[in-house]
């Protein structure tokens, strides 16, 4: 079960609905856009201590599947979280075997063919979808080709992000330095007459054009006649950054996109005058006669010097996966008077800086802790107050069937002015009303509490997609007893 496995919630979504709304909760007003006014005579506020420490690191069991953008790049100078390395590990291949280049009648460089054909050059292309960091500064990428001992690089598994199959150092096979900021500019190709924009193309040399063209024989038994036999040749490429350049930050690629592409240049003829053109592999996907490509993303954090490793004790790091988390205990709600919960509002704030040009994480997220065998469970009610889930059970729909609505829950990257020091600070708000209803009213358990910056949801054994890329973000924020930025819950509460 992957990324889209939400799609087996709807039918039982539905069914529950009607069911749903003779259980839920209905003494309250929560999730209303009117509040009412705190007059301290029949609506009151109050805002309770939240004791936050920070999460201790364990390995990340993160996956990576094909159809997912991957990251490259790297980051050495993050003052909060040390450094990243991110790299890429793709099979680029032919869509059709046996496998020939052009159309089945062109003339290319062979013998007896037309003087001015031949091969001219190779470019490893990416789909560009975006970067986090300094878009300014230079990029230096390098692209290796694959150990010929390579066996366990696989189509059929999603691997996880600290996996790194073999690749020879000294086969270098093509390097170039990327402005990512000018990758919105268009580049014309050889022809003069395409053009692209948010692709990169990184130029590979002759000795692997050589190689190709070596292995260019298609009968029977030879690397371009079958899918088999093309893998036994060309395993596949790694794509990373020199880990020499001030490089800072990092690239998102789509793998499946079409602007993904090993280009093959050539000058051809076929009844015509010779024209320049080219010929692609790609990363197959969902592809019927072709194996669909193998691809693996590294992603490795090192945070050693950083902030993170000697923090002050009124902080709080959060970064976005491979990342951190941090432990939240709200003791005061368990002798909190029985009320009517208007709003409870889980507040967190940056601890503003001019040290860093990273930014803060697009989405944190807050479920609880369960000491039980699956260590974490999603927060009842107020993730999608129009959907039923019970997160109490592994039983299907733990998880609301339509996702988050952040428009009532939160949690999303919000900008303020900090009036302390004049400087833009990000802060997040989560709406956990009914949450804190049931806990005051109906004497639910009072969890301890995780908040994070996850690329995907683990419960119960499924995996749920999450909106954070990968690696994307990191923030210093208040905990509990900052006297600036103070980690807090505020609740809005009539008495009964």
């Amino acid at each position: 079960m992957q990324r889209k496995f939400l799609r087996l919630f709807l039918a039982i979504g539905v069914v529950s609905l009607v069911s749903w709304s003779c259980t839920k909760i209905d003494t309250t007003k929560v999730g209303q856009d009117l509040i009412p006014a705190v007059d301290n005579v029949h609506t009151f506020a109050d805002t309770l201590s939240v004791i936050a420490t920070q999460g201790i690191l364990s390995p990340d069991s993160t996956r990576v599947s094909i159809g997912d953008v991957h990251v490259l790049g790297s980051i050495t100078s993050d003052p909060l979280f040390g450094k990243t390395d991110a790299r890429i590990y793709i099979e680029l291949k032919p869509r059709f075997f046996p496998y020939y280049f052009g159309n089945s009648k062109d003339t290319i460089g062979q013998p007896f063919a037309p003087a001015g054909t031949g091969f001219d050059s190779v470019v490893l292309c990416l789909s560009y979808k975006g970067f986090y960091g300094d878009s300014t500064r230079p990029q230096h990428l390098r692209v290796f080709e694959m150990s010929d001992a390579e066996t366990n690089f696989k189509p059929d598994t999603a691997y996880q992000i600290n996996y790194q199959p073999a690749v020879t150092p000294s086969n270098l096979l093509g390097e170039i330095t990327v402005i990512p900021a000018n990758l919105a500019n268009y580049t014309f190709l050889d022809n003069h007459k395409d053009s692209v924009n948010y692709q990169v193309r990184i130029p590979l040399n002759s000795s692997f054009l050589a190689k190709i063209l070596a292995n260019s024989d298609s009968t029977t038994g030879k690397t371009f006649n079958s899918d088999s036999l093309f893998k036994t040749v060309f395993k596949g490429f790694a794509i990373q950054t020199d880990a020499s350049s001030d490089n800072n930050g990092l690239f998102y690629i789509s793998l499946t996109d079409a602007a993904t592409r090993l280009e093959i240049h050539y000058r051809r003829k076929n009844g015509l005058p010779i024209d320049t053109a080219h010929s692609s592999w790609s990363v197959v996907s969902l592809s019927t006669g072709v194996s669909n490509s193998a691809t693996a993303n590294y992603v490795n954090r090192n945070r050693e010097g950083s902030q993170y490793e000697n923090p002050a004790s009124n902080e709080i790091f959060i970064q976005a996966t491979p990342g951190t988390y941090a432990n939240l205990v709200i003791p005061g709600l368990d002798t909190f008077k029985n009320s009517i919960i208007h709003r409870a509002e889980l507040v967190m704030e940056e601890i503003p800086s001019l040290a860093t040009a990273l930014s803060a994480p697009s989405f944190l997220y807050v479920d609880r802790i369960d000491t039980g065998a699956w260590n974490y469970k999603p927060l009842p009610y107020d993730l999608n107050p129009s959907t039923f889930y019970n997160p109490n059970t592994s039983a299907q729909p733990f998880y609301p069937t339509g996702g988050i609505d952040y428009a009532y829950f939160g949690g999303n990257q919000l900008k303020k002015i900090d009036q302390l020091t004049g400087l833009q600070m990000n802060y997040y708000v989560f709406n956990i009303s009914r949450y804190v209803q049931g806990i005051v009213t109906k004497k639910e358990k009072n969890y301890s509490l995780r908040v994070s910056a996850p690329y995907d949801l683990l419960y119960y054994g499924y995996k749920l997609p999450f909106s954070n890329r990968l690696a994307y973000g990191g923030i210093k924020l208040g905990s509990g007893n900052n006297p600036n930025y103070r980690m807090r819950l505020r609740i809005v509460y009539s008495k009964i």
